[in-house]
Parts: C-alpha cells; sequence; structure tokens
C-alpha cells in the first residue's frame, strides 16, 4: 500500500458466530479478513463466499504457516474446541481473541493463559459487552466513585422462550460440552460484575432447564447466582432463555453514596441510557461520544442461518461493541495506546471468569456456598 503500512491480516475460526459477527467487526475495525477456517473445508467454502472472504480451509496451522501476514487468529467454535485453536495460534507466535466461555475447565483456561504470557502475544477474552454503550458508561460510573463504595449489584434478563421451532447449536443443549445458558450468556454476566466492581470470590447457584419443549436438552436455559466480592459487595446475576410471560431485563448497583442503573431511553428504540439517584437528586449520566454505537444492521443473507443463536447474532446488536474490542487489539498489536480507556479482556479475565462458571456449577450441583479459586 502506498505511503500506509498493509492493514493487519486476520483468519477466524468459526463459521457460525465467527461468520456473522467476527468477520464484519473485524473488518470495521480495520483488519484485513484472509481466511476462515471450518470443520469441514467444503462447506467453509460455501458459508465464506458471499462475504469474500479470500481463503477457506480446515487446518488452521495449515494456513499460518503459509500466511505470515496473518498476525491475528479469533476463535470461535464451541467452547470444548477453544484449547486446540488458541494453542495452535500462540506456537505460531499469533495474537488471538477467544471467544467465552473459555475452556472445558479451569486447569485448560490456566494452561492457556500461561502459554500466552510465556508467548508475549496479545490476547484477548470475547467479552465484547464491556463495550457496550450503557455497561461501558455505568462501568464508569461505578469505578470513579459516583456512587460510593458498591454495595449491592442486580442483573436480571428474562426471555420468553420465542423462536423455540429453531434448533440450538449442540453445545447449547448438551451440558457435557460446556454448554447451558450460564456458560453461553452468564459468562457475559459474570465479566460484567468483574470488570465493573472486583473479584468475585464465593457464590451459591441454581440451575434449571425450564424449557419444555426441547427434551433431548441436558444443560441448563435458567441460572440463578448470588455472589460475592472480594470487597465485600453482595449480588445476585439471573436470567432465563425460556421463561413465559413479558421480556423482563435490570441492571442495578446501590453504594454508600446512591444508586445507578440502565434502563431503557425516553422513546421506543432510543439507545439504554444509565441514571443515578444521590444526594443531589435523580438524573441521567450523558453518554459520551467516544461510547455511543451506530444502529444494528442486520446481517442479510437468511440462508446463511442454521440455529437460533444465529438468528440472535445476525441482528447485528454486537457488531459494533465487537468492533471496538477489536481497535482495542489493533492498538496493542501495533504498539500504540488504545483508543478507549476501558480495558478489553485478556486471557487472566478468562481464566478468572471461568473459576466463577467452575464454581457456580459445583453450588448448583452440591446445594451450597462455594469459594471461586484463585487463578
Amino acid at each position: 500500500m502506498t505511503g500506509k503500512e498493509a492493514p493487519i491480516g486476520a483468519v477466524v475460526v468459526g463459521t457460525g458466530f465467527g461468520l456473522f459477527t467476527h468477520v464484519r467487526a473485524l473488518r470495521d475495525a480495520g483488519f484485513e479478513v484472509r481466511a476462515i477456517v471450518g470443520r469441514n473445508q467444503e462447506r467453509t467454502a460455501q458459508r465464506a463466499a458471499p462475504l469474500g472472504i479470500p481463503l477457506a480451509s480446515d487446518n488452521l496451522a495449515q494456513v499460518l504457516s503459509d500466511d505470515p501476514g496473518i498476525r491475528l487468529v479469533t476463535v470461535a467454535t464451541p467452547p470444548h474446541a477453544h484449547y486446540t485453536p488458541v494453542m495452535q495460534a500462540i506456537a505460531a507466535g499469533r495474537h488471538v481473541m477467544c471467544e467465552k466461555p473459555f475452556a472445558r475447565d479451569l486447569p485448560e483456561a490456566r494452561e492457556m493463559l500461561a502459554a500466552a504470557q510465556k508467548a508475549g502475544i496479545v490476547h484477548a477474552l470475547g467479552a465484547e459487552f464491556r463495550f457496550d454503550s450503557a455497561q461501558a458508561l455505568l462501568r464508569r460510573v461505578v469505578k470513579d466513585g459516583l456512587i460510593g463504595d458498591p454495595l449491592m449489584f442486580s442483573r436480571i434478563y428474562q426471555q420468553p422462550g420465542s423462536g423455540e421451532e429453531e434448533p440450538l447449536a449442540d453445545w447449547w443443549t448438551d451440558a457435557a460440552q460446556g454448554g447451558g445458558f450460564l456458560g453461553a450468556f452468564g459468562t457475559h454476566m459474570i465479566d460484567q460484575v468483574r470488570s465493573t466492581l472486583d473479584e468475585i470470590v464465593a457464590v451459591s447457584a441454581i440451575l434449571r432447564k425450564l424449557t419444555t419443549t426441547r427434551p433431548a436438552m441436558t444443560s441448563d436455559d435458567y441460572y440463578n447466582v448470588q455472589f460475592r466480592t472480594q470487597s465485600g459487595c453482595l449480588g445476585a446475576i439471573e436470567a432465563a432463555m425460556s421463561f413465559p410471560g413479558p421480556f423482563v431485563m435490570a441492571t442495578k448497583v446501590a453504594g454508600t453514596n446512591g444508586a445507578a442503573w440502565i434502563q431503557s431511553g425516553s422513546a421506543f428504540g432510543d439507545p439504554e441510557e444509565v441514571w443515578i439517584n444521590d444526594a443531589d437528586g435523580t438524573r441521567q449520566i450523558p453518554m459520551p461520544a467516544e461510547l455511543v454505537n451506530p444502529a444494528p444492521e442486520p446481517f442479510g443473507i437468511d440462508e446463511l442461518i442454521q440455529t437460533e443463536m444465529d438468528r440472535w447474532h445476525t441482528q447485528g446488536f454486537d457488531v459494533a461493541p465487537y468492533a471496538k474490542l477489536f481497535g482495542q487489539m489493533k492498538a496493542r498489536i501495533e504498539g500504540r495506546a488504545p483508543p478507549l480507556p476501558d480495558p478489553a479482556g485478556d486471557f487472566s479475565d478468562a481464566a478468572a471468569g471461568q473459576a466463577v462458571l467452575d464454581a457456580a456449577r459445583l453450588s448448583a450441583a452440591q446445594g451450597r456456598w462455594v469459594e471461586v479459586e484463585a487463578v
């Protein structure tokens, strides 16, 4: 490129979420998507063609060996299949971003973290909602001490269960593959708690299956996790993939000097807002310009949709937050300061989140409070 450095090359591993979200977000962040890797080369090529991805392969190690211009690997396979591509990327000296849930268990997460640290690469966790506008602003409000010391955190999310006629991905329904709504969605909530407050040190969890239309499902589609953080803040996160009735969503944090929360915009379709109540009354916190995300753009290629999760992700709501995550990574790869002060999650966060996930599953199985292992 005349007068400019060539864009950083990237390869996406995974032809579902990786195709729908990673590819678009990488391009928006200024990366060049040079390849995509799936389990079946012919099928991968068919799915990659509409997006104009130059190379489709079923062999990540070969792709990395053949193309030194690829400096970033993003991994969007099911959680039980994260380890191999992550370790292949690290062994090849490539930077890597891995989806959540990060690993099968904490020992595996520790191994990937140690390998990435030893290799000195840039590593990141797919916790894109750190860059959701409202979540990012709420974090700033709490971290800046506007409500004092946090005392209580509450996050609830209940879907009514529409769309159950569409299949779910195998790993979502199979507990043996690290599936369930706690792994798929709860990991986002766990990261929100950790990044907004501090480390979770103990949990008491309930995991249930509420749906009656998926008899083969062995994993949870509902969870409630009470927790205690290192600083003594208490809280609960709850979510349901299929809870009949109205849609419910709320996030609130109470502190020693007030409370802050996320609420729907003043008009239908408006972005979410962050509000605070303290000694000065109740008021909205203005959204900083750098945290504003563009409106989602649907994927637009319906023939590639195979599962209910595909339909969710093709709505495009996670593309802009992911583009910001990749923008943070790109700056680090180039050796410059990231564009936002809000930190992206890395493999240390991934392992810490895995420790909470493992403790929650143990708690649900044994019906007791469980201390979270230190990473």
